[in-house]
């Protein structure tokens, strides 16, 4: 009896997310950045560190290419309906998510983890509000 509650608080428990494997991104020659962010993906799919985009942190700001202009974007795999989860580095104040080019946008929860239903592929920028300045951040999710 012990055995199978103890089986079933194991599998009724949350896995932690965690980070990507691979080194997060860096932004050369900027003296500060804003922290990386990741998206965490459904099922067994890895998680994806997001590019950096432009942003103004502490004492550094930064212009990156359009998004619709980086060939350097990570991809995530998601299908529609399906949620996936932005972690950002600090608590954000305002979190807003952008479709690139297509005109629509979320504001999501403003939290470290929050989450989003996925309601079309393509490009995206994470803008974020936080302690340290503003900060966007790019993927492209299909």
């Amino acid at each position: 009896m012990v055995r199978a509650a103890l089986a079933a608080l194991l599998i009724a428990a949350p896995v932690a997310a965690t980070p990507p494997g691979s080194p997060p991104p860096k932004v050369s020659g900027a003296g500060t950045a804003p922290p990386p962010a990741w998206i965490e993906l459904p099922a067994d799919a890895p998680s994806r560190w997001l590019a950096y985009g432009s942003f103004c942190w502490k004492t550094t700001c930064v212009d990156f290419l359009p998004p619709q202009m980086r060939p350097d974007l990570p991809r995530a795999r998601a299908r529609l309906g399906s949620t996936v989860k932005f972690h950002l580095g600090f608590r954000p104040s305002k979190l807003r998510l952008e479709a690139v080019g297509a005109g629509r946008a979320w504001t999501l929860r403003p939290v470290r983890t929050s989450s989003w239903r996925v309601a079309r592929l393509g490009t995206f920028s994470l803008t974020a509000k936080g302690p340290g300045g503003s900060a966007s951040y790019v993927i492209r999710i299909g």
